[in-house]
């Protein structure tokens, strides 16, 4: 036999020999997943006689960890079994949040409280996950927040397209949550590439409760997220007249206009709210103002009539005219 072919039949060997050890670990972590999501300790217990819990079943599973899956059901027990055996607070699969982060979404304090005491970080950061402060706010636990703030958890990280802690507090309508987060510093006008400011958010919602206290707390009317507009652009286009009427009462500025955005007039007309429409003209909008769609100079020009009669909203076509646009 050649040298050629004895390396051949050894690698081929070894190829198989890595495809079935991998088999084998995949489907043992395949049923430590399960025992794990099941709450069977005594199964748990037996798997973990024969492979470390800091293993990846990536499949339909997920979360795709033993310890992620156990932050997930909250199981303490489990939990420390899992540790006891090994198992690392930060291991994770790659498209899986944190253990801390899954169990402070779900709302478990006590398991939440288990891994920080085994050193899980409590600033994170992962991308389309956040923060463990931002999953704790998702799962709308009060003490799990105050332990993770009281703990040194930052309030102003910003991720795009999760916005930040603020943002998040002000998308879930909780203002318990809110200003315990600018007690501890969280700034009301932080900016995230998606979401804008809180105010934006809270505007764009129609929560009037959690816009007034925002700027009693100190947030600018007037402040523009390219992308995002503004909260009076926000709170026209979203069809919120009270809210409309109490951002120009506390400042806001009628005839704004964010790049990539319309004016809050063209997004009123452009839904058909003539009621919106109407109190802005009567509040000093500029009826003709056009704006381009987008960042191009090639891009459109828009205004307000030419948006209504897109929309083909007949009430407030006929009203525009009658106020003088063309």
């Amino acid at each position: 036999m050649s040298k050629k072919t004895i390396m051949k039949n050894f690698v081929a060997t070894l190829t198989l020999l890595i495809t079935c050890i991998t088999a084998v670990t995949s489907q043992s972590c395949e049923e430590l997943l399960n025992a794990v999501k099941n709450n069977n300790k005594v199964k748990v217990e037996n798997i973990l006689k024969n492979i470390h819990p800091n293993c990846i079943h990536d499949n339909i599973l997920q979360p795709r960890s033993p310890l992620g899956m156990a932050s997930s059901n909250g199981n303490l027990t489990i939990g420390k079994a899992l540790l006891n055996a090994g198992a690392n607070v930060s291991f994770r699969h790659h498209n899986d949040a944190s253990a801390l982060m899954i169990a402070a979404q779900n709302g478990h304090y006590e398991f939440s409280k288990l891994l920080i005491d085994q050193g899980a970080y409590i600033n994170t950061k992962i991308s389309r996950d956040g923060t463990p402060l931002m999953s704790a706010i998702k799962g709308k636990n009060i003490d799990l927040i105050r332990l993770l703030l009281r703990l040194g958890a930052n309030t102003n990280v910003s991720l795009a397209g999760d916005g930040n802690a603020l943002i998040l507090a002000a998308q879930s309508d909780n203002l318990e949550i809110l200003e315990l987060l600018v007690s501890y510093a969280a700034d009301v006008d932080t900016r995230t590439i998606g979401d804008g400011t809180a105010l934006i958010q809270a505007s764009k919602r129609g929560n009037i409760v959690i816009v007034k206290a925002l700027i009693k707390l100190g947030a600018d009317v007037n402040k523009k997220s390219h992308g995002d507009g503004n909260p009076l652009i926000a709170a026209s286009k979203s069809n919120h007249l009270e809210i409309v009427k109490f951002l120009v009462d506390s400042g806001a500025n009628i005839n704004v206009h964010v790049l990539g955005d319309e004016t809050p007039l063209i997004g009123a007309a452009w839904n058909g709210n003539l009621s919106i429409v109407k109190y802005l003209i009567d509040n000093g909008a500029d009826i003709n103002m056009s704006v381009r769609d987008n960042y191009s100079i090639l891009s459109e020009k828009r205004n307000a009539l030419k948006m209504a009669k897109r929309g083909n909203h007949k009430e407030v076509i006929t009203y525009l005219i009658s106020k003088g646009a063309n």
